[in-house]
């Protein structure tokens, strides 16, 4: 990688810290609790007896299963693995 580039996004990582910690000290400061991360990845139910894991950033289907402990189970894996 070209030092420039290597310096740009250790330049951008740095400065994302630094507003995560901004964030922080003000909600903070004004006695709000910091707002929660929303999962990736979702499941909805798909029929009668089928539930889908959807991705929520693309609206695509990442897998499916027949039943929702074991949806719910794909769903922790993906997002473990993302």
């Amino acid at each position: 990688m070209h030092p420039s580039v290597q310096l740009g996004k250790e330049v951008r990582a740095a400065l994302h810290i630094r507003s995560r910690i901004a964030t922080e000290d003000l909600y903070a400061l004004i006695g709000r609790p910091l707002q929660v991360k929303m999962p990736r990845f979702i499941v909805k139910p798909a029929g009668v007896a089928f539930f889908h894991v959807v991705d929520g950033r693309t609206g695509k289907t990442r897998g499916f299963r027949r039943d929702h402990n074991d949806a719910c189970a794909l769903a922790r894996k993906l997002e473990s693995q993302e």
